[in-house]
């Protein structure tokens, strides 16, 4: 069994070896060996980018099958927001609503009303918090990962704010029993899930031992099988359909609706990986102190760019904010319930989110310091072109893959010589192996 669960796989007899998904990784977590890709399970954050970038289609995304839903005797959908704005403005949310219930969903519930107690949540924290400075947020499970990952000194500053979709599922998974009358296991909650860290986040929380949610499927899945639905049912709905409990924003889909729910003084908001990793270099250099809140988001453009989007995310954005002059509607919350789930706790996580352990930290400083000397060694004797036509993603990369014996140098099409480099790790190894 994997350590990790991961929303995607390569398919192997596809992949070609084009070395795009390795160049594009943000966690240097995919080598190309014997001419195929291959993923570390501790370094992938599920970002899905190797999903966009591979030439050949080779990345798989992996969600529950739609069929899967039906052994529950009650199942609820959960949609991310994303999941309109897939479809033209003159539809009408609350059509995709009974389009879920066609395929087989007794009920539908959006994150709408979550977001907004969790937006309010999140500004009170940050004014009644005593410590370290800027927190970042926690929506996004790919940024999470990735601080994980490659910025464990920055796990304190991850938001304890629990995230809508959890939110939402605990609430659904407290009431409803007692509405309906039945057990507990008998209802399924599905969440739609706008890229693989979601799904991940689901099957594998990095806070908690479970989720509040029973399964995903990705928009992209379900989107093929609703579609022809939402059209026929568009056809002859009828704006006095809409029940007076349903209320449509456009929730956290779109870069910046954090902040903006939150109503935050002092924010940044960034999207794409390289531009957060840009901004969390900053955070670590203490160069940001004058920033309360930073809401970083994987996606360019937030979630609406996500990989399982169907729609053009140029196009996405602008459906969502015309369905927002349509159909938005100011939710209201009962401050009396709201302070009283703040003060119960109700909207943080269980536990803080820790550092993940890979491969490549060891424990044992001594043994970290030999190896980080013997691969700056390697490193120096390299051309340091970073052309990846060794199998790994840079030269500092590879000379990490010969010390932990994943790489041979010969693996380096420039490199001569490597009889001498290959003496002197020899030599080191058994030093390091010496009683």
């Amino acid at each position: 069994m994997d350590r990790y669960y991961h929303a995607h796989r390569i398919l192997e007899d596809k992949c070609k070896g084009h070395r795009t998904c390795l160049r594009n990784c943000p966690t240097e977590a995919i080598r190309i060996r014997d001419g195929k890709a291959v993923f570390s399970e501790e370094l992938c954050i599920d970002c899905g980018i190797c999903i966009n970038v591979c030439l050949a289609n080779a990345v798989e995304p992996i969600s529950d099958p739609l069929k899967d839903i039906a052994q529950y005797k009650y199942r609820v959908a959960i949609p991310d927001p994303v999941l309109y704005a897939q479809f033209n403005p003159s539809i009408h949310p609350y059509v995709i609503h009974l389009a879920l219930m066609r395929m087989g969903f007794h009920k539908v519930v959006d994150v709408n009303t979550s977001s907004a107690a969790i937006g309010e949540a999140t500004a009170r924290y940050i004014a009644e918090h005593p410590g370290r400075l800027p927190l970042i947020s926690s929506h996004c499970p790919a940024i999470v990962r990735l601080i994980q990952v490659r910025y464990p000194d920055l796990v304190e500053l991850i938001s304890p704010i629990d995230v809508p979709s959890e939110v939402t599922a605990r609430e659904i998974r407290k009431t409803l029993p007692d509405q309906l009358g039945i057990p507990s296991e008998d209802i399924g909650i599905v969440f739609i899930a706008p890229c693989p860290a979601k799904i991940a986040s689901i099957k594998q929380p990095a806070e908690k031992a479970g989720s509040w949610i029973d399964g995903a499927v990705s928009i992209t899945d379900i989107f093929t099988a609703l579609y022809p639905s939402v059209i026929q049912i568009s056809r002859q709905f009828d704006p006095s359909m809409v029940p007076e409990d349903f209320y449509f924003t456009a929730g956290w889909a779109m870069l910046g609706s954090i902040t903006a729910s939150a109503g935050m003084e002092s924010w940044l908001a960034v999207s794409g990986l390289s531009h957060v990793m840009r901004i969390f270099d900053d955070i670590e250099n203490s160069r940001l102190s004058q920033v309360d809140f930073v809401e970083a988001q994987a996606c360019m453009l937030g979630c609406i760019g996500g990989p399982f989007f169907v729609e053009n995310p140029y196009v996405a954005r602008a459906n969502f904010l015309k369905q927002m002059e349509k159909y938005l509607t100011n939710i209201k919350i009962d401050t009396d319930d709201f302070d009283k789930k703040m003060a119960d706790g109700y909207y943080l996580m269980e536990n803080r989110v820790p550092p993940r352990p890979t491969k490549y930290l060891d424990t044992d400083l001594q043994k970290s310091i030999r190896r980080m000397k013997e691969k700056e060694r390697i490193y120096q004797k390299l051309m340091q072109v970073d052309c990846g036509l060794c199998g790994s993603p840079n030269c500092m990369a590879f000379a990490e893959d010969v010390v932990r014996s994943e790489a041979r140098l010969t693996d380096c099409v420039f490199l001569g010589g490597h009889d001498q480099i290959s003496r002197e790790i020899h030599q080191s190894r058994k030093k390091e192996s010496a009683p």
